[in-house]
C-alpha cells in the first residue's frame, strides 16, 4: 500500500467529521533558543519538574535535564524514540497534545511498548495516526509484558490499515520481576478514542475492501499467549472495525482472567462489538474466568453485540440496534459457564446452548 502519512487526513469522532492537515515538522534545533515558542519552553519546564520525557509533534522530545533531543526520520514522529529511551533510562513519559486537529503525530510503522515495570504514561489530546504501513495487517500500538504500569491516554488512535489498531500480546519477561514469565498484570488503560477506517462507517464511509468476517480487523486484541489478568481496561469510544473488543482464545498456559473491562460505547462493528474466546468448544477457554464486563455497543445492522466464551464472569449489557436490526445480542457457547448478565438492554435474540429459560450455571437478571 502506498503510504500516504504526508498528506492531509480526515479523522473521526462520534459527534462528526475533525480534517487535519498536512504533516508537523520532523524536528526543531536542539536546545533552547531566543525563537522558541511558548508552547516550547512550557515542554521543557514539564520535563525538569519531573522524571519524565515529553514528546512534541514536531519529533523532539525533552529530557528531565532540559536538553531537547532531535530524533531524524522517525517512522513515528518521535514516539517510538521516546519510548525506549524513557523505559531504558527509567523515566515516565508524556506525550504533548492539546489538540486533535492541529497535534498530530504521524507513524507509518508499529509503535510496540517493550516489557515495562513501574511506568507512567500519558498522552495528550492529540492524534495519532497509523497509516502507509509496508505490512497493512500489522497492529497500530503493540504492549508486551507490563505489571504496575498507568497507561492514560487522551489521544485519539485512528487507523487507516488492515489489522487491529492496539494488540495486548505479553511475549518478553519483565524487566524486573522476569521470574514471572510473560505477563500483563496489575496494571491501568485507559484511552479516549480508537477509530479504525478502513471499514464503512458513517463518518467516514470508507471501504479498505475488508471482508466483513475477517477477525484481523479489530480495534482492540487481546492475545493472552501467556498471562493477561488483574487489570482495568477502560476504552471510551471504539469505532468501526469488524470486531471492537476481541479476545483470543489463550494458548495453552495462558490465560485471560480477572481483569476490569469497561466499553462505554463501541459501535458500528460490523462482526461483533465484543467477543471474548474465539474457538468454539475448546477447554483453554477455561482460562478466559472471572472477568468483569460494563459495556455499551451499537452494532452496525446485521452484526452481533456480545458473544462470550468465558466463565465465572459478570456481565453489565447495554446492546441497542440504533441503525436497523441486529443478528444477535448475546451467543453463548459450551464453555459459557456460571456467568452473570446483567441485560439493562439488549436489541437482538440471546443464542447458543444457554438463555434465560435454559440458564444452566449462568444467572440471567
Amino acid at each position: 500500500m502506498k503510504s500516504t502519512h504526508r498528506k492531509a487526513i480526515v479523522l473521526v469522532l462520534a459527534s462528526g467529521l475533525l480534517w487535519c492537515g498536512g504533516p508537523t515538522a520532523r524536528a526543531a534545533d536542539e536546545g533552547a533558543g531566543p525563537s522558541r515558542p511558548e508552547s516550547s519552553r512550557a515542554d521543557t519546564l514539564a520535563a525538569r519538574r519531573s522524571e519524565r520525557i515529553v514528546l512534541r509533534p514536531d519529533g523532539t522530545y525533552v529530557l528531565p535535564s532540559g536538553k531537547v533531543v532531535k530524533v531524524p526520520e522517525s517512522k513515528t514522529s518521535g514516539l517510538q524514540e521516546a519510548i525506549d529511551r524513557a523505559v531504558a533510562e527509567g523515566l515516565d513519559l508524556f506525550v504533548a497534545g492539546g489538540d486533535y486537529q492541529r497535534r498530530v503525530y504521524r507513524c507509518s510503522v508499529p509503535v510496540v511498548f517493550p516489557p515495562m515495570q513501574g511506568k507512567w504514561i500519558e498522552l495528550g489530546a492529540a492524534t495519532i495516526d497509523f497509516n502507509g504501513f509496508a505490512d497493512p495487517l500489522q497492529p497500530g500500538m503493540v504492549f508486551d509484558s507490563c505489571m504496575n504500569v498507568y497507561f492514560e491516554c487522551h489521544a485519539q488512535l485512528v487507523y487507516h490499515m488492515n489489522g487491529a489498531v492496539l494488540r495486548f500480546e505479553p511475549q518478553h519477561n519483565l524487566p524486573v520481576d522476569d521470574f514471572v514469565g510473560p505477563t500483563i498484570v496489575a496494571s491501568r488503560f485507559r484511552f479516549a478514542a480508537i477509530s479504525h477506517v478502513n471499514t464503512p462507517v458513517t463518518f467516514v464511509g470508507n471501504q479498505g475492501g475488508i471482508a466483513k468476517d475477517d477477525a484481523r480487523a479489530c480495534c482492540v486484541v487481546f492475545a493472552p499467549r501467556h498471562g493477561i489478568n488483574r487489570c482495568e481496561f477502560v476504552f471510551t469510544e471504539l469505532l468501526g472495525g469488524n470486531f471492537g473488543i476481541r479476545v483470543e482464545t489463550p494458548a495453552e498456559g495462558g490465560n485471560f482472567a480477572f481483569n476490569q473491562i469497561a466499553g462505554l460505547f463501541v459501535h458500528e462493528q460490523f462482526h461483533t462489538s465484543v467477543a471474548e474466546g474465539t474457538l468454539d468448544g475448546c477447554p483453554r477457554n477455561r482460562s478466559i474466568r472471572g472477568n468483569r464486563w460494563d459495556v455499551h455497543c451499537a452494532p452496525s445492522p446485521g452484526a452481533r453485540a456480545i458473544d462470550t466464551h468465558g466463565n465465572h464472569g459478570r456481565w453489565l449489557i447495554r446492546a441497542v440496534a440504533e441503525r436497523g436490526p441486529l443478528a444477535g445480542g448475546l451467543i453463548t457457547h459450551p464453555t459459557t459457564t456460571h456467568n452473570t448478565f446483567i441485560l439493562q438492554d439488549l436489541d437482538g435474540p440471546i443464542s447458543g446452548p444457554f438463555a434465560k429459560s435454559r440458564p444452566g450455571t449462568n444467572r440471567y437478571q
